[in-house]
């Protein structure tokens, strides 16, 4: 085998990516011959081999490559967290240990209620005996009336006491009631007339309707 010849044959064969025309790896060989022996410049060179198609080819595989084993990576993360949470009462201390708390609290309550069985036996065999209003035959009527009457009073209970909250808050001297009596005169006149204006109205819408039933 001559060494003094570079194989330009076996190195068009190196990468099988290439899909460059075959002449085009004999001429890399030559321009890598002629850079070791500073006929060319170093940073043509690489340029020349940076245009190659193969390479290219090359430095797209690498960059997938690596993607890929970052979202491998990212993917057994999610794995190992999914994991951990399914299993953290197992695998957490302090997971286990309010579990057993919330067992033991448990265990004394239903320990609590078998030790007290007869007692609650005897409390559920007597009748309920409750505080009742006596009231004499001869009110029952009027008990009946006047319980409809107060309900809406007392579902109202709440809005009644905040009004006189803020009655009890409210002040006179800061000279606003005088103003919001003004308002309200204001109002009120305004009303009225307004008032006056309709009933002058259907009094003429009268006189015309008698005035076309006459006619």
């Amino acid at each position: 085998m001559d060494l003094s010849r570079p194989n330009f044959s076996k190195a068009g064969e190196q990468n099988p990516w290439s899909d460059a025309d075959s002449a085009l790896s004999p001429l890399l060989n030559v321009l890598n011959l002629a850079e070791k022996l500073g006929y060319v410049q170093k940073d043509k060179a690489v340029q020349f081999k940076s245009s190659a198609p193969s390479l290219a080819m090359i430095a797209v595989l690498k960059e997938s490559s690596r993607i890929q084993k970052e979202l491998h990576q990212v993917d057994l993360d999610i794995q190992k967290r999914m994991q951990d949470k399914e299993t953290s009462d197992i695998t957490h201390f302090d997971t286990r240990e309010k579990r057993i708390k919330d067992i033991q609290s448990l265990n004394g309550h239903m320990q609590s209620i078998i030790d007290s069985k007869t007692q609650l036996k005897t409390r559920l065999q007597q009748p309920f005996v409750g505080d009742y209003v006596k009231i004499e035959a001869q009110y029952h009527k009027y008990a009946a009336e006047i319980f409809p009457q107060i309900a809406p009073i007392l579902a109202d209970l709440n809005t009644h006491l905040e009004n006189i909250t803020w009655m009890k808050s409210l002040s006179f001297n800061d000279g606003q009631m005088e103003n919001l009596l003004s308002e309200l005169h204001n109002s009120l006149a305004g009303l009225q007339t307004t008032f006056q204006l309709l009933c002058q109205m259907r009094t003429c819408m009268t006189q015309f309707h008698n005035l076309d039933l006459k006619s």
